[in-house]
């Protein structure tokens, strides 16, 4: 007796592709919900009181805080905490990229003054001498 043996089609395996579009869906969403967005942090600090205030763009801008923690300054140059010492350097190395560097300061109103002096003698030396001291602005009373 012979046997036929009928040929079968053989199938590729396929890759479901249908759900593709929810899951990345779904990835999308959960990045969106779970990204947070990073602004500039610099320290905390208790600006002081001004009278009057002029805004300044910010592409030549370098952002200085100066605090007080105890017994030391603590100083952060663009969200970047430096030692006192350090920011000659770094200054120079920003004015080389950008001649028209704009160092703003923004210094806690406890802050002492050598503290401050310190900061300023480092620019002196870096020769950044286009500075600006941000207060907070307050209505005059008349």
């Amino acid at each position: 007796m012979k046997k036929h043996f009928e040929k079968v089609e053989e199938s590729s395996p396929a890759i479901q592709t249908t759900t593709t579009s929810d899951i990345v869906f779904l990835l999308l969403i959960f990045f969106m919900v779970t990204t947070v967005f990073r602004t500039e942090q610099g320290l905390r600090i208790d600006l002081p009181n001004a009278l009057a205030a002029k805004k300044i763009e910010t592409k030549n801008l370098s952002h200085v805080w100066i605090g007080y923690d105890g017994d030391k300054g603590v100083v952060s140059i663009d969200d970047r905490i430096v030692p006192i010492g350090q920011i000659k350097s770094i200054v120079e190395q920003k004015k080389r990229v950008n001649p028209n560097l704009i160092v703003s300061i923004m210094a806690d109103r406890n802050t002492p003054y050598w503290i401050s002096n310190d900061v300023f003698g480092q620019l002196i030396k870096a020769n950044a001498l286009h500075v600006s001291l941000s207060a907070r602005k307050i209505n005059a009373i008349k």
